[in-house]
């Protein structure tokens, strides 16, 4: 059993991708006529998909179906995907995550996200290998704020909850990971600035300011 882990959200964590869910759920919301306000948009940073589509049919009554809402934002991400640096690794992600191997602590990935966006991700950043192992928001029945996918990440892990480290930019994010008996670093970012991070063990502002360390010195 690994004495450490460290769990990474990925959007806003792993790659700067924020701005372009936030641009595509945008576009799908005026081409299903929704008037969907910038404040209501952000209590979804961090959420999965199918549970903010839910609430936006719920709330406007819309006729389109869940699984065509995710399916279609999917698509639309994919594609984003497939035009050559169009979203980015956070600034010193990959350092850190070297520092992480050198030092014999596994990293782990969980994510609203799906598990198909996840591995495209990563694959495209060629940092795929860095990952022991990856929970995605399909993988899991209930989603952040909901603990659940941060267990499944622990056993995944084979380390106690108490043990793992989770780096996160997001309320939801922060308050699944507390729920599931973690400590959790907050990434402040351009995003996350108006977000409560105040449940976070510590908050920073860039990737550049955690090493292994500092990993230590929070679980012990």
């Amino acid at each position: 059993m690994p004495e450490f882990a460290v769990i990474f959200d990925m959007d806003g964590v792993i790659v700067d991708s924020e701005k372009v869910y936030q641009e595509i759920e945008r576009q799908m919301y005026d081409d299903l006529g929704i008037p969907v306000s910038p404040e209501e948009h952000r209590l979804f940073i961090g959420a999965a998909e199918r549970s903010m589509w839910q609430y936006m049919k719920d709330k406007y009554q819309m006729d389109a179906e869940i699984d065509f809402l995710v399916e279609e934002e999917r698509t639309r991400l994919m594609s984003q995907l497939d035009q050559p640096g169009s979203i980015r690794l956070m600034p010193g992600l990959r350092e850190l995550l070297e520092a992480l191997v050198l030092d014999g602590i596994p990293a782990l990935v969980a994510s609203s996200s799906s598990r198909e966006i996840i591995e495209k991700v990563l694959r495209v950043n060629d940092i795929r290998h860095f990952f022991k192992d990856i929970t995605g928001g399909d993988d899991v029945l209930h989603s952040k704020p909901a603990p659940d996918i941060f267990l499944e990440t622990a056993a995944k892990a084979d380390t106690a909850p108490d043990r793992c480290l989770v780096i996160e930019d997001s309320e939801n994010g922060i308050r699944a990971a507390r729920s599931a008996g973690m400590k959790v670093i907050a990434l402040l970012n351009h995003y996350s600035g108006g977000l409560d991070l105040s449940e976070a063990s510590k908050i920073i502002h860039a990737l550049h300011e955690l090493d292994t360390n500092m990993i230590r010195q929070i679980l012990q």
